[in-house]
Formats: structure tokens, C-alpha cells, sequence
């Protein structure tokens, strides 16, 4: 009987969800990573953003990461974004990441916990965005090293918080859903598939996203040896 509920709930939360406005996007990445010393790491990333109308947005990124211990990073992101207008005009802004990431490792499994929070100065204007606005974003995940396999399943969810006074604030406006695969691979090379389902929560009329996901990376300085790069996972900030 229990399982029962469990599945209605199931049933009746995804058609809540998919009965809201929908609409179909390509994310791609590419990153370049590098050590400068033991604990400090820099990565530069080039995200883009494609829908039904072509170029959405793009943004580059670069960031600055310290290792604090084998349980807790921080680091600090820059990122130029670019968004195109319905008129086709590109209006660019700037945003400021400040990110803690907790993980932890037992045998196969991979707990991870990250806070964000994200400052944008040179606003596009209009209602408020929680990707291109003022938030908190809280993201808890999980990956499992598959035994004799290049594949590593990553998942993740992702939630939004507006902190900013007035109409739709102090109050979580968004969840962004993840299921991935890592594929691991010799040397600097990291490769990731994945989808998200990106829900706005507690505004009217929301349109929300699906959305697949492709990234790779290089790690600069990192030669080829027998153990292979797992990508980037949980424990990568």
C-alpha cells in the first residue's frame, strides 16, 4: 500500500510538472583547468546556451579555487554573460560567484553540498532572473563509481533562493533537476553527458526547460597514466 502512494505521488508530481509550459534547450561546455600550487586551482569555461531560436546565451568564466582540506573547497567566479534580445541585440552583464563546497567519499559513493551565492552588477533589468540575479543556490548531489566501467552516474538538485526584498522575494523560486554520466577517461580529457529539467516554483505561469547537457574539459599539466580522469563529479567545484 505504501508503495502504492508513493508511486501516485510520483505519477501526480511529473504531471504536475509537464503540464506547465515547457520549452527544449542545448547546453554545451568547455572548460580548461589548471594547478598553481598544491591547494590553489584556476579553471576557464565557455558555456553556451541553444533553443529553438539559436544562440540564447553565452557565457565566459573564470575561476579561482582553494583546497582547504579533503572535505571542504572554496572558490570565486567571474562570468561575462551574454543574452540575446527577441530583436536579436545581445545585452552582456557581470556576475560574481562565491561558492563553499562540502563532499564526501565512502568506497564508491560520492556525497556532495555546495552554496553559492551570486552577485550581478549591470543588470539586464526587468522581473527578476534568478540566473542573472541576486540568489543563494543550494546543491546537494551524489555519484556512484560504477565497478569495470568508464561510466560514473552523477545527480544532482539545485535550489534557488531569492534574498531580495519585494514582489517574489525571500523565497525559493527555482529547482534545477540533474542526471548525468561522467565517462572517464586517460589523461587530461573529461567528458560528461547529461539532462536537466529546470522548474520555476512559486511565480505565475512559469516556462520551464529541458535540457541536454554536453561538456568537456582538459586539465592542463596532467599526463597520460593507467588510472583515468574521472571528470569532473561531485568533488569538482
Amino acid at each position: 500500500m505504501k508503495f502504492i502512494h508513493l508511486f501516485s505521488f510520483f505519477f501526480f508530481s511529473l504531471s504536475s510538472i509537464y503540464s506547465q509550459t515547457t520549452v527544449f534547450q542545448v547546453w554545451n561546455e568547455l572548460g580548461v583547468s589548471g594547478k598553481l600550487n598544491k591547494d590553489f586551482s584556476y579553471g576557464v569555461d565557455l558555456t553556451t546556451r541553444f533553443g529553438g531560436d539559436g544562440l540564447n546565451t553565452l557565457f565566459p568564466q573564470v575561476s579561482l579555487k582553494y583546497k582547504l582540506n579533503k572535505y571542504v573547497r572554496v572558490s570565486v567566479d567571474y562570468r561575462l554573460i551574454g543574452k540575446k534580445e527577441l530583436n536579436g541585440n545581445m545585452l552582456t552583464s557581470h556576475r560574481i560567484n562565491g561558492n563553499l563546497q562540502l563532499s564526501y567519499g565512502i568506497k564508491r559513493h560520492s556525497f556532495g553540498f555546495r552554496t553559492r551565492y551570486q552577485y550581478s552588477f549591470n543588470s539586464f533589468g526587468g522581473p527578476y532572473e534568478s540566473e542573472f540575479d541576486q540568489a543563494f543556490r543550494f546543491k546537494p548531489s551524489y555519484s556512484y563509481d560504477l565497478n569495470n566501467s568508464i561510466f560514473t552516474p552523477n545527480f544532482s538538485c539545485e535550489f534557488f533562493y531569492n534574498p531580495q526584498n519585494g514582489e517574489g522575494g525571500k523565497q525559493f523560486t527555482r529547482i534545477r533537476y540533474y542526471v548525468g554520466v561522467d565517462m572517464e577517461m586517460k589523461g587530461p580529457h573529461g567528458l560528461e553527458l547529461g539532462y536537466y529539467y529546470d522548474q520555476k516554483i512559486q511565480v505565475a505561469n512559469p516556462v520551464n526547460r529541458s535540457i541536454l547537457s554536453l561538456s568537456y574539459s582538459y586539465a592542463i599539466g596532467q599526463t597520460k597514466k593507467k588510472e583515468p580522469n574521472k571528470g569532473r563529479g561531485v568533488r569538482f567545484l
